[in-house]
């Protein structure tokens, strides 16, 4: 966490601009709620320990099956189940927005050589469509199938928010139609499937839990979200915290915010003391940081939302995405 830089951008002297036009204003220093004693950055990481090996699992004898997933959160969970019967390739890169991806003509050749396609569905992953549409020989399994989502007004968005690996509950339901869909094409590799889809569902219920602990250190007050873009519903639904705003209107990071929509999100964050605003990994953090400043609260540039993060960021799992995020969460609200 990290305090924004100057006002001194495009962004900031828009903001500082619209302001007083639009009835906004900025927070004086101090408007934030005291904070409670705050658990130590180290012992919250405490709290959420970092999970053991799974099961290692048979090789296929005829070499590993090739699985393309649309998104590195579902190849992560593919890759968890499958162990070593299965090489797994994440069309979305690393840190990419999901929301406006647009697939390369090497994407269109991985799907067309794989043995399995797993899409996240949603409408998270329309765009793989396409690439799908050519291949319509190989089986597809749709990660999301049967996961109970938020309902969402949003225009064109009938299937609900489809940021429902905040919430690993959720994501246990993944895990087994993941697993049911590996074991259609590979009956031989049923006691690996099932032995690793065990450990790693006991490992999503020990995050669980974890998580819930971590957010328990957080004063009932300040338990409140600003973030990047709608993406953290099910997090705050789950663990009890409170989304009061997002800079970008929407599910969808394509959106882009009004003069008067900014203006109020000020209001909102000086009238509900959020202490910190969080700027996400697949949107720019300039906007997030202009706001901060204004409001002068805390920014936090580093959260991950759609996308994991590069090998070594601590988020290129599932798991280690939801541990990142809490740690930052929990630090910045304490």
């Amino acid at each position: 966490m990290r305090r924004p830089p100057s006002l001194r951008s495009p962004v900031g002297f828009l903001l500082v601009a619209l302001l007083p036009l639009l009835g906004g204003g900025s927070a004086a220093a101090g408007t934030q709620a005291t904070p409670a004693a705050a658990v130590p950055v180290a012992a919250v990481a405490d709290l959420l320990p970092l999970p053991g090996p799974l099961p290692g699992g048979t090789p296929r004898a005829d070499g590993p099956l090739a699985v393309v997933a649309t998104t590195g959160i579902v190849s992560d969970l593919v890759a968890q189940v499958a162990g070593p019967r299965a090489d797994v390739r994440s069309l979305l890169p690393a840190n990419a927005d999901p929301h406006d991806f647009e697939p390369a003509p090497e994407d269109l050749v991985a799907v067309a050589g794989a043995d399995l396609v797993v899409r996240h569905g949603l409408g998270l992953d329309d765009w793989s469509e396409g690439l799908i549409e050519n291949a319509s020989d190989i089986p597809i399994v749709t990660a999301t199938e049967g996961v109970e989502t938020i309902a969402s007004e949003e225009e064109d968005v009938d299937e609900g928010d489809p940021h429902v690996w905040f919430d690993p509950t959720r994501v246990e339901t993944m895990v087994e139609t993941i697993t049911a869909g590996l074991t259609t094409i590979d009956p031989d590799g049923a006691t690996t499937y099932g032995g690793r889809r065990d450990a790693y569902l006991a490992q999503l219920r020990e995050l669980d839990a974890a998580i819930a602990a971590a957010v328990a250190t957080i004063p009932p007050e300040r338990r409140k979200l600003v973030t990047s873009h709608d993406a953290f519903g099910y997090f705050a639904d789950r663990y009890g915290l409170t989304v009061v705003g997002t800079i970008i209107p929407g599910l969808e990071t394509t959106a882009e915010p009004s003069a008067r929509e900014i203006a109020a999100l000020l209001e909102v964050i000086e009238r509900e003391a959020v202490p910190a605003v969080f700027a996400e990994n697949t949107a720019s953090p300039a906007l997030a940081e202009a706001l901060a400043e204004e409001a002068g609260v805390a920014v936090v540039d580093d959260l991950y939302s759609d996308s994991l993060g590069e090998p070594g960021s601590g988020a290129d799992t599932y798991l280690g995405l939801m541990r990142t995020d809490t740690v930052l969460i929990v630090e910045a609200l304490q």
